[in-house]
């Protein structure tokens, strides 16, 4: 084939490939960000240019193919900063089956659901046209021995050579940081490699927990979207979470690993008290790899003592891989949503009432049954998204949020008073996986949840009246361990 056209190509097709990464946002200038990561990016370039000249044969294709595949990316990790506050990650590739499974979730409704179908079916179209017209560059064993070539280099650089910190152009802990140093191209394949190699080495354990013997159960709830917008000076009614402040053991502010979405993330946390750092890039998705979690995770360790251990979700169990990952982590039951039929809904998810029975009816049965009781709640009931028809009466998206936090509030009222006159001594943790996604909730301002701690029971001492503290869902757990053993919990 000629070659002259083709490297003049091939060097335009570079520089186009580098101006679009830079479009990803947090946006950096052309040749801009990490010089190292240049090179890198215009090795993935290759890579994904081999790959669809492997795959199609045809050179100009696979050049405009490689572009446009990096465009769709752009446009995708743009969406979801836009939403999420935080760039495309590897690990969101997991989510395309969740996507086409509940739809709404990720903001597809049916308009934009009816685009997506007649864009790619348009994109299908324009393959099969182009590959028709535009005659074969190489020959077929030429595409075979590419493909297996490219093939080749993954398997050895995901399976075999162990990954370079130095060349993991990725942060777990901050990818809007990653997009802007390293860019998008870059940071989504060796952040994925990096993953991979971290898979060899186990994550840290805590030390053994030896709960004493007078506690009758730890519940937690992790309450979706619960956030005091008193802060950011948006009237919010939350009387009965005030009225318990003073006599909580802790109380304050999270600082969690996300925004909007992602409940997953402090969920593992709270679970296992590994923070984000800890995780590295098992923390972008968790239930990727559950067993890796499961040495660290307080279920396992009270299981192991003799307790009933129960997760309560009431959604389906396999979003997030949660079906996997939760008895993975040492829970005995799961309750989701289909174990609930007739349970009451707010708007479009069982209600947080509803779960509030559920949990005293197990805590009634682990007594009866002469069982102590861990159990961690994930509730749905506050979850976006927020749009006319949802709560009638209210159709601004702000005027449902606070409507479904109310109910989050009277839960946590209802569930302290429940455990003071039904159980000896119960604790129960208390606090909002992420902010919500409201035009009035500008997470560059404020993202942080709030969390209360409490010690119920009839044999509950008194106390409380502690200065509020701003913790991470880690801490969460680690509170939990020190107090199931008797010791003093640290605040800080």
């Amino acid at each position: 084939m000629p070659v002259v056209p083709e490297l003049i190509g091939l060097a335009g097709g570079a520089v186009a490939w580098e101006a679009m990464d830079a479009l990803a946002r947090p946006r950096r200038g052309i040749f801009g960000g990490s010089r190292a990561a240049i090179p890198g990016r215009a090795i993935v370039f290759l890579l994904l240019l081999g790959t669809w000249l492997g795959l199609f044969g045809r050179f100009w294709f696979a050049l405009v193919a490689s572009l446009v595949t990096l465009a769709i990316l752009v446009a995708i990790s743009n969406a979801k900063r836009r939403s999420l506050y935080e760039p495309l990650v590897f690990s969101d590739f997991a989510f395309i089956l969740p996507m086409l499974r509940h739809p709404s979730l990720f903001y597809i409704e049916r308009r934009e659901g009816l685009a997506l179908v007649g864009i790619t079916a348009l994109l299908v179209a324009v393959i099969a046209a182009w590959v028709g017209l535009e005659p074969r560059s190489i020959p077929v064993p030429m595409q075979l021995a590419l493909l297996a070539a490219e093939a080749a280099l993954l398997g050895l650089a995901a399976f075999a050579v162990p990954w370079p910190q130095a060349l993991t152009f990725a942060d777990p802990c901050d990818p809007r940081d990653t997009v802007r140093r390293f860019g998008l191209a870059l940071s989504l394949p060796t952040s994925w490699l990096r993953w991979r190699d971290e898979g060899r080495r186990p994550l840290p354990a805590p030390p053994t927990v030896e709960a004493r013997e007078d506690v009758d159960a730890v519940i937690v709830v992790q309450s979706e979207s619960f956030m005091d917008l008193r802060r950011i000076g948006i009237a919010t009614a939350l009387p009965e979470f005030d009225r318990l402040k003073p006599r909580a053991l802790a109380h304050g502010l999270l600082e969690v690993p996300c925004f909007g979405a992602y409940t997953l993330r402090p969920e593992i946390s709270a679970i296992t008290g590994l923070g984000a750092e800890q995780q590295s890039f098992d923390g972008l998705h968790p239930y990727l790899r559950p067993q890796r979690f499961a040495p660290a995770s307080l279920a396992a360790a009270l299981r192991d003592q003799g307790w009933r251990t129960v997760f309560l979700h009431p959604y389906d169990e396999t979003f997030f891989r949660r079906r996997e990952a939760i008895p993975a982590l040492g829970f005995d039951r799961f309750i989701g949503q289909r174990d609930l039929p007739e349970a009451e809904r707010s708007g479009y998810y069982i209600s947080d009432a509803a779960v509030a029975g559920v949990i005293e009816d197990e805590l009634r049965r682990a007594r009866a049954d002469g069982l102590r009781l861990f159990l961690v709640c994930v509730t749905m009931e506050a979850h976006d998204p927020f749009r006319p028809g949802r709560v009638p009466g209210k159709d601004e998206p702000l005027q449902q949020y606070l409507h479904h936090i109310g109910h989050a509030d009277a839960m946590l009222a209802r569930l302290a008073a429940h455990f003071d006159s039904a159980a000896e001594r119960v604790l129960l943790a208390f606090y909002g996986d992420h902010a919500p996604v409201l035009r009035e909730v500008d997470p560059e301002r404020e993202r942080r949840t709030d969390f209360m701690i409490l010690e119920c029971g009839r044999a509950a001492p008194g106390g409380g009246g502690n200065a509020p503290v701003q913790w991470r869902p880690e801490q969460i757990n680690r509170y939990i361990r020190e107090w199931m053993v008797g010791t003093k919990a640290r605040e800080t």
